[in-house]
């Protein structure tokens, strides 16, 4: 009898590998080229390559890593279990992740007088009712010309155009209702493009897609365009992380062979995945939606498209585009209605994209005179200086640390992360953790209060270091002094949550890179962190961020803490004002106009300025008045 073979799916990244029997899992993810560590040799005395078992049986090897109880969940070590059936595992560190930073279209209902972007719904998709006469012999024209005839007495326009797919049904729907239809017309600077005819009363509403493409995460909202409602938003993990964490490297995996087309491949079934997963929360095939809006840096979108990214890193950094003009759906692979018109925000720079210039709409930073800042610090930090007169921006390579990645007990802000964080008078945390379970690691929001709670009770000093201060939460592990958030009895894992010094360096690492912009950015046109009347704060991360604890640590200027609003998704929130209205995908183009981009791989200044924010807070501690008070004050183990 011939060794069996067997099929393992990986979860999120519905990945499907054929291995002999008693493969392991470990060597099936590898196989499948997924992000899977094992750094103890796959000895199974790490834990970090644990998985769940979602289906079918398998044998493992017991392990110390291991609760009782996670092993009953189906929790198993990827390197001691082998495969002995069919299985569907999940990769529990890059499952789905819930939305906490989106917004409903209600925020613009009560906002509009406060974004720069206009709050209307106009899309250019919309149905026009008409009715053809029946064919004579004297009048036999063609049933499309007929209806070009007609939709030119209603609409104006002379030069219309109709897709393949309409035409396919055209005869069928003249004729069902007497020549009543509704046709599916998307407006176009001096001309109709007709995507589809039903015959009248066919029950078909208008819906259209609205996505934003981060490095880690994506998300797409379902809107109803002709009430302007968001009906379904899902979000989920960028597939091609198993490619890169950042953007660097994917640009980099891009240059390997067949690199660029695996990407793209990545990235369009992750987006078409939550296209579907939103259109099936309300019962509608995902062809029906006929126009899309994306937002996204500008390496993202060069991957969605297939285009060479390789030069996007390269100096001068020039792109293979800034501005791209509208597509269709087929031919950008989004499998939506076939003739669906797909239009993306447009980028300002290399490392400026449409994610930026979508999220200035949600901002009134060009309608007022008063000096906003807009700050969005993701995997790559952006920000934008400016007011209705004039924008500077730059970005900055502020690495994944506040994402989840980069540190040991990092994680994104999903179910079982620690996402507030407190110490006490005793050295005793108190924290919240989403979705109220037992703690499986700690998100940007969390790493941020931690730092600050650890270096504000003396913990840790300016450069990060761990002091002698008398406590039992510092513990001696592989990397040397760590500081224990949770123990083992207490965390979902069953392992002890640890911060290090080394995770500290690169929290520190992260958070320079973003303050030494801002100043670098405000240097560049004579302002000082003073001269900031508002900040706004875009992304997930910045949704839940203590701005007490983020001023503390250097991460954001020390001012009056009114000054600083929240924005959540602002890229997913301005494609949706794109989505409404043509109006707004004029104005963005105007806004990436009117910005100066200042690329800080060829600015001089801009290292002596990280360097100077490689401390807690700052180097300059005239910066950061409120925390130097504290400092100096003789309470700073128990002010808060």
């Amino acid at each position: 009898m011939g060794t069996q073979i067997f099929h393992v799916t990986f979860l999120p990244f519905d990945i499907t590998v054929k291995v002999p029997e008693k493969t392991t899992l470990w060597e099936a993810a590898k196989l499948g080229r997924l992000p899977l560590k094992t750094p103890c040799g796959s000895e199974g005395a790490c834990g970090e390559c644990i998985v769940q078992v979602l289906e079918g049986p398998y044998t493992a090897k017991p392990s110390a890593s291991l609760s009782k109880k996670l092993v009953t969940q189906g929790y198993t070590l990827a390197c001691q279990t082998q495969i002995t059936a069919d299985l569907t595992v999940l990769l529990p560190r890059f499952k789905e992740l819930p939305i906490k930073s989106v917004v409903t279209s209600d925020f613009f209902e009560n906002s509009r007088d406060q974004i720069s972007g206009f709050f209307e719904i106009s899309p250019d998709i919309k149905f026009v009712k008409v009715c053809l006469p029946d064919p004579t012999l004297e009048d036999n024209y063609s049933d499309l010309k007929r209806l070009k005839r007609e939709l030119n007495k209603k609409t104006g326009m002379k030069d219309i155009r109709c897709s393949f797919t309409a035409l396919q049904s055209l005869a069928h729907s003249v004729r069902a209702q007497a020549g009543n239809v509704e046709v599916v017309c998307e407006s176009e600077p001096h001309r109709l493009r007709v995507l589809e005819v039903y015959p009248k009363n066919a029950a078909k509403r208008l819906w259209g897609a609205a996505c934003d493409i981060g490095t880690s995460t994506v998300a797409c909202s379902l809107v109803d365009l002709e009430t302007g409602k968001i009906q379904a938003t899902t979000s989920g993990l960028n597939q091609q992380i198993k490619c890169g964490h950042d953007i660097i490297s994917r640009i980099n995996y891009a240059q390997k062979s067949g690199g660029l087309k695996e990407l793209q491949s990545l990235i369009l079934k992750t987006i078409n995945n939550l296209i579907e997963k939103a259109a099936s929360v309300v019962e509608l095939s995902a062809s029906e939606i006929c126009c899309a809006v994306f937002a996204g840096n500008t390496t993202m979108i060069h991957l969605l498209l297939g285009l060479e990214p390789r030069f996007i890193r390269e100096e001068p950094y020039v792109p293979t585009f800034n501005e791209l003009p509208p597509f269709v759906a087929k031919d950008v692979g989004i499998k939506i209605h076939p003739e669906a018109g797909i239009h993306f925000a447009p980028a300002v720079g290399s490392y400026v994209g449409g994610d930026i210039t979508a999220g200035i709409l949600c901002t009134p930073l060009l309608s007022s005179e008063k000096v906003s800042l807009f700050i969005d610090a993701g995997t790559n930090g952006e920000l934008v200086v400016g007011n209705q007169d004039w924008l500077m921006t730059c970005a900055c390579s502020a690495g994944p640390a506040f994402e989840g990645s980069g540190t040991a007990c990092g994680m994104p802000a999903r179910q079982g992360a620690i996402e507030r964080i407190k110490l006490d008078n005793h050295d005793n945390f108190l924290y919240s953790v989403i979705g109220d379970t037992a703690p499986q690691g700690i998100c940007g929001s969390g790493l941020v209060d931690l730092m600050s709670e650890l270096f504000i009770h003396g913990f840790i000093d300016r450069q990060g270091k761990f002091t002698n201060k008398a406590t039992d939460k510092l513990v001696e592990n592989e990397d040397g002094v760590a500081f224990l958030v949770e123990s083992e009895q207490k965390s979902f894992w069953g392992k002890d949550m640890l911060l290090t010094e080394k995770d500290i360096a690169n929290l520190i690492r992260t958070k320079g890179a973003v303050y030494s912009a801002c100043l670098l950015l405000l240097k560049n046109v004579g302002l000082e962190p003073k001269d900031i009347d508002a900040i706004y704060i875009a992304g997930g991360f910045g949704r839940h961020l203590n701005i007490e604890n983020a001023i503390r640590i250097g991460l954001v200027p020390d001012l009056p803490r009114d000054r600083f609003f929240y924005l959540g998704n602002s890229s997913l929130t301005g494609a949706y004002l794109m989505l409404l209205s043509h109006k707004n995908r004029t104005f963005v183009k105007e806004i990436a106009g009117k910005m100066t981009y200042i690329e800080l791989n060829t600015e001089p200044r801009y290292m002596n300025e990280y360097t100077g924010s490689l401390f807690l807070p700052h180097t300059d501690m005239e910066l950061f008045p409120s925390v130097r008070q504290i400092l100096c004050s003789g309470i700073r183990t128990t002010c808060t």
